[in-house]
């Protein structure tokens, strides 16, 4: 395996005191090392001891080659020259013999790693292996953020996993999301600095793509070995049997190995699915039909889609909500949780959702609890009604329930076909308008009127108007209305033709 010069100076300068040009090569160029004779050829890819006084470096300075020149008899200037560099109190058969050693090292990891996919063994295998020359912790992961395989403390537990499933590691992807450097990173190709942020480590990183585009990522966090380009090549080297592993290794995600999140996708996303078998399936999970159950869509932002997080909010949500199933639909997350199972108040729910939900710019929607088994699909519609209705009725709370919206979902499907003037109360409409016409505030009064059961005393206090005042304001409403106040039926008309006029009047503002 060939070596760069940078590197076996980083090994060398372990046993010997050296001086180095500032112009080391990075590339693995070098292939062993000689002995220097005088008057010898020179040639790319060779590693030169020197241990003459009067050697001169070549004129025409090999730049994939490296000069050695060892004893303290030599008067050259080595930062004057490209890949030279001077080791003092050493002879060069011991020099010699440590350069063997570092190739061999590296020969004999080559190796390994060869007859590693010969066998076809794992990723991890992989990194195990390549202890022997990187001492960092190590890690593969995917661009959604499941950890593959890793080395040394780095996630270690989280191994199989998702990162951001975890509350010690959502601030994690929070910050990944939001920085520039990390975004900017997915298009890189070859090895490369990462410098991390406030929460994340810096690393040397290696994209691993396919077709065009990352899909894995290499990576070594701080540790013995800079972060630079002393080990870049080494980095792309395993990069690419990785990438060889994983085209012939099925690597398996979460969602598919867990049974609920199949049967989940399936109620979501085939309408002809057999409730009845789908219900058994859950009852031998402990879900059953007696139980009480609640839905919630939550919608990622553009940063999550770019940065392609929804596993590692799912994962998240079912590590902090006991007894729930987070699956991805549509691009968005719905949560189905257990509350049976749970052993958590609603309100605690809430609360722990609302947290998370703020905290990661994201919004929801919850469906009411609803009991058994045959109902999973409408509530996921009831969750998704409450985060559309409820961002156009409050746009600043981050989220929305069912039960908060439900009459506005109602008034707005009313009106889904004819505008509100064409679907509320014929009469209403005229008292609006006359009332508009003579600025005689009947129809402000009407609808106080009703809104208080027909209490005059308590009509006439919230209108700030004296009781005779409120009777007389009655009776012409009664003139032009001519309707039944005792009949249930016409009342709710008479409500509801109100909300509506109401509802028109908003949107009307909102859209100017």
């Amino acid at each position: 395996m060939n070596l760069s010069a940078k590197l076996i100076l980083w090994h060398l300068e372990k046993e010997y005191q050296l001086t180095a040009s500032g112009k080391l090569s990075s590339e693995p160029y070098l292939k062993y090392a000689m002995h220097y004779e005088r008057e010898s050829t020179f040639e790319n890819g060779i590693i030169y001891i020197v241990d003459q006084p009067d050697f001169h470096v070549p004129s025409h300075r090999l730049s994939h080659s490296l000069f050695l020149l060892v004893g303290d008899s030599f008067s050259i200037q080595v930062k004057d020259y490209p890949n030279v560099c001077r080791i003092q109190d050493a002879s060069a058969p011991e020099v010699q013999n440590s350069i063997c050693q570092i190739f061999h090292r590296y020969s004999e990891w080559n190796q390994a790693l060869f007859e590693s996919r010969l066998t076809n063994s794992s990723i991890q295998n992989l990194l195990d292996l390549s202890r022997s020359v990187i001492s960092n912790p190590i890690l593969v992961i995917s661009m959604d953020f499941v950890i593959i395989a890793s080395n040394g403390d780095l996630f270690s537990e989280l191994l199989g996993s998702t990162l951001g499933s975890t509350a010690e590691t959502a601030d994690v992807i929070l910050a990944l999301k939001q920085d520039k450097n990390y975004e900017e990173a997915y298009h890189r190709i070859g090895y490369f600095y990462y410098p991390g942020n406030n929460i994340t480590f810096p690393s040397l990183c290696v994209n691993i793509r396919k077709f065009d585009q990352t899909v894995y990522r290499l990576m070594i966090t701080q540790g013995e070995l800079p972060l630079d380009d002393t080990f870049g090549f080494v980095l792309e080297y395993l990069a690419r049997m990785i990438s060889h592993s994983l085209s012939t290794t099925l690597v398996d995600s979460h969602d598919v190995l867990h049974h609920f999140h199949q049967i989940f996708r399936t109620l979501l996303t085939d309408s002809s699915a057999d409730y009845v078998e789908i219900s058994q399936q859950l009852s031998l999970h402990g879900w059953l039909s007696s139980h009480y159950y609640y839905c919630i869509l939550i919608q990622p932002g553009a940063l999550d889609y770019k940065n392609l997080t929804l596993r590692s909010i799912c994962g998240y949500l079912e590590n902090t909500i006991p007894s729930s199933c987070a699956v991805e639909h549509k691009g968005n997350v719905i949560l189905y949780i257990n509350l049976n199972l749970c052993r958590m108040a609603e309100n605690d729910i809430d609360q722990k959702l609302a947290g998370f939900i703020r905290d990661s710019f994201l919004t929801g929607g919850c469906s009411r609890k609803i009991m058994g088994h045959f109902n999973f699909h409408r509530m996921y519609v009831q969750a998704s009604i409450a985060l559309q209705s409820g961002s156009r009725k409050n746009p600043q709370q981050w989220i929305h329930h069912f039960n908060d919206i439900a009459l506005t979902y109602l008034l707005e499907q009313t009106t889904k076909k004819l505008p509100a003037y064409m679907v509320c109360h014929e009469k209403l409409l005229t008292l609006k308008y006359k009332s508009e016409e003579n600025n005689n505030q009947l129809y402000q009064t009407l609808r106080c009127y009703l809104e208080n059961h027909s209490n005059v005393t308590q009509t006439a206090r919230e209108l700030f108007i004296h009781r005779s005042t409120l009777l007389y304001r009655l009776d012409r409403i009664h003139e032009i209305m001519q309707t039944d106040y005792a009949d249930p039926d016409e009342i709710l008309y008479l409500l509801l033709s109100f909300r509506l006029m109401e509802l028109e009047e908003q949107q009307q503002t909102d859209s100017l």
